[in-house]
């Protein structure tokens, strides 16, 4: 029987389960606010900086090293204008900075600034025999940071130097405070594989060959990365010694010429939009991961921006393109409801059968047997629509959790797509239409005995337990469910309650 109390002691639980994640989690409001704190945090450092900007990226280039000490990306705010979200730090929690150096360029001195203007800056240093670095910083593109290192040797020499190219980064998380299925790893592609995601923590010091020209840190929505378009390089990845920071990268051999040698680097800043990541470097693209339904993924994400180029609304796209889906997949749902009206048309002699043979269980399945196969049904065709969707599922899941386009995107009450709904309005929902599916739904041949019992607690248990899962997922995904299950409800109950008509009158 159906148990009121079970019911209202698994919403209480749940509801106070969600109460818990909600309080003890990071307050999203005050990002903007820590990033503030961050940004004014640089300036305390013993270092001296310059700053250089194109309007998308700011970078602070450190006089001391000549490293690049942090980097500024500029997104539209929700509040109007534009905040900076802090990608790269070197402060009393995260350090995260990349340099590069040539090894037989002993740097004594800090570099003082030859020229400076709003996006260029070209410094340059001496050692103790006179060789001198000249270091610029400019910009390729408006997410690539472009490095020259020239050096001019006093004597004149053949053959080679080397410059490093490296980030040095700590196990601190950086960008996404908070955030739902928030993700830090480093990725790189190589030989074995066009891409590789792992976490820091799980590396040790080894060399790969970088098949993509590129090595770089993956986060939620954003990605710093150093690559090369043209040469597949050595990366050089190392745990952490004495200073506990990471160290990721590769070295390029710069031939002298004349006793001097240049040496370009281009450096990734930005954000994870498809559009931007494949014109990058070789699998690039890959940062944004869709997980193993990649190619349906890629599919959505073409299909949502167009949709959102209509309507302006990342929401109203997930909508739409849950009805563009349901009409397509709507035979598939025609057979699920033709399923259900024939076993409710044939629960009488089910019933009958079991009611005969419940004591002869071979016999029982034998003419349960007959019974399908004289009135052609299969108990399991109403199973065979639910398929499609999985993959479906799977890569909404990933494209609003991943895709950089949902990133602060509100719809109706929910404040950000790529995060869970604070509300807990859209988990609920999806809960309570499960229930009312689940009653739509005609009762199985076993209907008796324990088996019913069971059935009967799965009915009470399973949409908590739903709302529950539905609670820690982004909204976007969410609401795609929400929609799905909507029109999914609807034209079964409608025709379903036409069929009891029909046998009644």
């Amino acid at each position: 029987m159906f148990n009121p109390r079970i019911v209202f002691g698994l919403t209480a639980l749940l509801l106070l389960l969600a109460l818990i994640v909600d309080w003890t989690s990071l307050d999203k409001k005050n990002k903007f606010e820590r990033s503030v704190q961050v940004q004014d945090q640089l300036f305390s450092q013993p270092y001296q900086f310059e700053k250089i900007s194109n309007g998308v990226l700011e970078v602070y280039i450190s006089l001391d090293d000549g490293s690049v000490r942090q980097a500024f990306l500029f997104e539209k705010s929700k509040r109007g204008g534009l905040e900076k979200v802090r990608l790269m730090s070197d402060d009393q929690f995260l350090r995260f900075y990349f340099k590069t150096s040539v090894k037989e360029h002993k740097n004594a001195y800090p570099y003082t600034v030859d020229e400076l203007s709003e996006n260029y800056l070209k410094i340059s240093s001496k050692d103790a025999s006179g060789n001198e670095l000249v270091k610029t910083f400019s910009f390729d593109d408006d997410h690539t940071l472009l490095i020259t290192d020239e050096v001019a040797l006093m004597t004149s020499t053949a053959g080679s130097l080397t410059v490093d190219k490296y980030f040095y980064r700590n196990n601190y998380k950086s960008v996404d405070y908070g955030t739902t299925f928030s993700r830090d790893h480093l990725a790189y592609s190589s030989t074995d594989d066009v891409f590789n995601d792992d976490q820091l923590s799980s590396f040790s010091e080894k060399d790969v060959y970088a098949y993509g020209h590129w090595v770089g840190y993956s986060q939620k929505h954003f990605v710093v990365a150093v690559f090369d378009k043209e040469k597949e390089r050595n990366i050089h990845l190392v745990p952490p010694k004495k200073d506990g920071l990471y160290a990721f990268g590769f070295f390029e051999d710069s031939s002298l010429n004349n006793s001097s040698s240049l040496s370009e680097t281009r450096v990734f800043i930005g954000p994870k939009q498809k559009d931007i990541l494949e014109n990058v470097a070789p699998y690039f693209e890959y940062n944004l991961d869709l997980g193993f339904v990649y190619g349906i993924g890629e599919f959505f994400i073409v299909v949502l921006n167009y949709l959102y180029s209509w309507v302006g609304s990342w929401g109203l796209a997930i909508v739409l393109l849950t009805v563009l889906f349901k009409l397509v997949l709507s035979p598939l749902q025609i057979i699920q409801i033709r399923s259900m009206v024939k076993m409710r048309r044939l629960q009488p002699q089910i019933q009958e059968i079991q009611e005969r043979y419940k004591n002869d269980r071979n016999k029982l399945g034998m003419e349960m047997m007959q019974l399908y196969s004289k009135e052609k049904f299969n108990p399991f065709a109403g199973c065979f629509p639910l398929l499609p969707q999985i993959p479906i599922f799977l890569a909404m899941f990933w494209v609003t959790r991943e895709a950089f386009e949902f990133r602060g995107e509100s719809f109706l009450w929910i404040p950000d797509l790529a995060e869970s709904d604070p509300y807990l309005i859209t988990p609920v929902l999806m809960g309570l239409m499960m229930f009312l599916s689940q009653k739509l739904m005609p009762k199985p041949p076993q209907s008796k005995g324990m088996q019913a019992q069971i059935a009967q607690q799965m009915m009470v248990v399973f949409p908590p337990m739903l709302t529950l899962i539905f609670i820690f997922m982004p909204a976007g995904v969410v609401i795609y469910s929400v929609i799905n299950m909507l029109l999914s409800i609807v034209p079964q109950a409608i025709i379903l309650s036409r069929a009891a008509a029909a046998e009644n009158g």
